[in-house]
């Protein structure tokens, strides 16, 4: 019979909107049953507290993985190249202004420099012709201070000559990758003979 007088109290203090039967209940029980009444009508707000709290650590968390795997499944690589011959300076870096593939925005024509969106195994490759009159192509791909390759092509006077070159890398996220020239003076030859590519091959946590 006490069990099912705290339990008619408890659904009409959480359901009636009528206060006259709440308060004929109330006047019935003891000081003890009152008393049980609000002890378990705290603990219920505790847990639904506690409810509420792990609903939004749950949202959170799902959409962190959410942003993880469309991440995970975007796909990263450029394909940039010279459209008209130009000469670049000991240090400077060279710019590719014919971007036909940029997939993660990495690559920026403006500067010439590709930052990594993510970290992974990216396979990176360099192709210069030279665009003769005794202008030879001696550059070095840089992972900002780091040298990752080099690449060289000669010069003769009545032709041009191409150099190739391909690296493996492991980039970290946000990693600046650019081509320099490390000779006074380092000639090359435009109309898209001259590009830089970077695929991600893999990604690594």
């Amino acid at each position: 019979m006490k069990h099912l007088l705290i339990f008619s109290l408890l659904f009409t203090v959480s359901c009636s909107k009528d206060g006259e039967t709440s308060g004929h209940l109330l006047d019935r029980a003891s000081n003890s049953d009152i008393s049980a009444i609000r002890l378990r009508l705290a603990e219920e707000r505790e847990r639904r507290l506690l409810l509420e709290n792990d609903v939004q650590l749950l949202t959170l968390r799902y959409a962190q993985q959410q942003r993880m795997l469309d991440q995970a499944m975007s796909p990263v690589g450029f394909v940039a190249k010279l459209s008209s011959q130009t000469t670049i300076q000991n240090g400077e870096v060279l710019k590719l202004d014919k971007v036909d593939m940029n997939e993660g925005n990495g690559y920026n024509p403006a500067n010439g420099v590709f930052r990594a969106p993510v970290k992974g195994m990216y396979m990176l490759s360099i192709t210069a012709m030279t665009r003769g009159e005794g202008n030879p192509v001696h550059i070095v791909l840089m992972n900002g201070v780091k040298e990752l390759t080099r690449l060289f092509a000669g010069d003769i006077a009545s032709g041009r000559m191409v150099g190739a070159v391909t690296v493996p890398a492991i980039l970290s996220e946000n990693d600046l990758i650019f081509i320099k020239a490390i000779v006074s003076h380092a000639g090359f030859y435009g109309q898209y003979f001259t590009s830089f590519t970077g695929l991600l091959i893999q990604r690594v946590a």
